[in-house]
């Protein structure tokens, strides 16, 4: 596994386009890969006024691609980087606790009415709206991710640090598409190891096309 990073410029118009429309970015990040496609976590992340992408992938990335469209120019940014993943997951282990980040689209799904023709109706996910029930979604879904987010008490040891909607026409649909865009952060306990780094290497829930998912930890002493 490999993480990367590349710091966008916040003053491109083509940076700023792909920001309304996150597609532009999903595209690039693949493009980023030889072969097959297939879907890598990728997040946004604003650090001291910059603008960066994470991406989390099995295969390492030609990141160049993404740096000539949407980085600043040459000496006016940090240089893309990729390092190995795997001496940091297999030092995971349970009890640690890290300080965490994740960018996700909390849902849950709500069956329609039963009829005749469809006595079991699919569900359709629709988006939580408010505070508490983000922050209620994700210490819902800690424990089968591998972590606890919560003190002895109870309490979440995470806020929801923005909340956000995405819309945007999918390239070759006409209807356009929204999503929820939820950023948390806080601390988190590790309770399981290898479920924990299942977390960190396929992500968290859905979006994960328009850079919702990625799930980084920072562990503390």
């Amino acid at each position: 596994m490999f993480l990367s990073r590349v710091e966008l410029d916040l003053r491109s118009r083509v940076t700023m386009r792909a920001l309304a429309a996150p597609q532009r970015f999903h595209g690039a990040v693949e493009a980023a890969f030889a072969g097959e496609r297939a879907r890598r976590l990728w997040r946004l992340d604003r650090l001291d006024g910059r603008l960066f992408m994470l991406i989390v992938s099995e295969a390492r990335p030609d990141l160049m691609g993404i740096a000539a469209q949407f980085g600043p120019r040459a000496g006016q940014g940090l240089a893309p980087t990729t390092r190995d993943y795997a001496p940091f997951l297999g030092h995971l282990a349970a009890g640690q606790v890290c300080r965490f980040r994740l960018a996700a689209n909390p849902v849950e799904n709500v069956s329609g009415r039963a009829t005749p023709d469809a006595p079991r109706p699919r569900g359709k996910p629709r988006a939580h709206c408010t505070v508490a029930h983000q922050e209620r979604w994700l210490s819902e879904r800690a424990a089968r991710l591998g972590f606890s987010a919560t003190n002895r008490a109870g309490e979440a040891t995470f806020r929801v640090t923005e909340s956000r909607w995405l819309r945007f026409v999918k390239h070759g649909a006409g209807r356009p598409v929204s999503i929820l865009a939820v950023a948390y952060e806080g601390l988190l306990r590790i309770k399981d190891p290898d479920r924990f780094r299942e977390t960190l290497t396929h992500g968290v829930g859905r979006g994960k096309a328009y850079g919702l998912g990625l799930l980084t930890v920072i562990p503390q002493g």
